[in-house]
């Protein structure tokens, strides 16, 4: 299965809004291990940009679709937090990556 990253970032003087809006979004969306495994629930480091998070799921079989469309309800709870951007990525195992091209893991 892949793996989802949500990478956002936002201006400094802005981690007391959106450290709020987290734990809200934590309540609204509790983790579903049901529908994808947490990897990396969060992971945060300052940049000369401001503060930048990501987060790392890998969903299971047949809950990709649902795991992305969680994500990006997730994320759309910031959105009113002036200068907070994000991305939703998916990312290919190395297996599944080796695997298209007609090779296996050892």
């Amino acid at each position: 299965m892949p793996y989802i990253i949500v990478t956002s970032l936002y201006p400094s003087h802005k981690a007391q809004e959106v450290g709020e809006t987290y734990i809200e979004a934590l309540k609204k969306y509790p983790p579903d291990e049901s529908q994808a495994a947490q990897v990396v629930p969060a992971a945060a480091k300052t940049t000369l940009q401001g503060v930048e998070v990501i987060s790392i799921v890998e969903p299971k079989a047949g809950k990709v679709e649902d795991a992305l469309n969680r994500a990006r309800d997730e994320m759309a709870m910031f959105l009113p937090i002036e200068g907070f951007e994000y991305s939703i990525d998916t990312y290919g195992t190395v297996s599944e990556a080796m695997s298209s091209i007609g090779m296996n893991m050892p």
